[in-house]
């Protein structure tokens, strides 16, 4: 993504080397509850005759769930972490909520369809699954520590909503010190421009803007895989 008038005030951000061992690939709120048509928001905006709402979401999802699944082969075969956050409370009520999501009726409690992760994004193995109870996850999982303790300082970063909880994740995630990477067609959101306008306010001063292939390729580059 080329650098704007905003991104000209700075100097330009180093590109992040997915190196194996420091990078993890984080996958943000893809689950039933927020990105399936039968379940969660989507659900209840079909059931107030609100459906159209969705449409965009939905017709990049096929593509987005599909470069997200490359991604996740390419890094599992790296030894590139693959990390899931999700919207999950701990309680059945939803009660450890943020007052914000119990307010937007996002509850997703353990165990239920709406807190599942995607069939065809499920995770491998032992691979971690982080619950968040807010928009982010540094807020209100632990990820930061996991991190930390895994030598995690650079992070490539796909889901949904582009410009709500991937977004959060990525300007706290850059407060902390972590380098990271918005793959753009990994991540979704409602609105087109939205999604668009998060993306080109975002390079070169939060974090760099690539590609799944550009992503690949930066992999494939330090790992001689093919």
């Amino acid at each position: 993504m080329e650098r704007g008038d905003s991104q000209r005030r700075f100097n330009a951000m180093p590109e992040v080397i997915p190196t194996p061992g420091q990078t993890a690939f984080v996958v943000i709120d893809m689950q039933y509850g927020n990105v399936h048509p039968d379940y969660g928001v989507a659900k209840r905006a079909r059931e107030a005759g609100q459906a159209h709402i969705m449409r965009h979401l939905f017709e990049r999802l096929p593509m987005v769930t599909g470069n997200i699944q490359r991604l996740q082969k390419v890094c599992r075969e790296s030894k590139i972490e693959v990390i899931f956050v999700v919207i999950q409370s701990y309680t059945q009520d939803g009660r450890d909520l943020s007052p914000s999501y119990r307010t937007k009726g996002l509850r997703c409690p353990p165990g239920s369809k709406e807190a599942q992760i995607l069939e065809e994004l499920k995770p491998v193995g032992d691979e971690i699954i982080l619950p968040k109870l807010s928009t982010s996850a540094f807020t209100s999982s632990p990820i930061d520590p996991v991190l930390r303790y895994m030598g995690i300082t650079k992070l490539l970063v796909a889901g949904i909503n582009t410009n709500y909880c991937v977004e959060t994740f990525i300007r706290d995630a850059y407060d902390r010190g972590y380098e990271a990477v918005l793959v753009e067609d990994c991540c979704a959101t409602v609105v087109e421009k939205y999604h668009q306008v998060t993306c080109e306010e975002m390079a070169d001063i939060f974090c760099k803007v690539r590609s799944t292939d550009e992503v690949i390729a930066a992999i494939q580059g330090q790992t001689g895989r093919r």
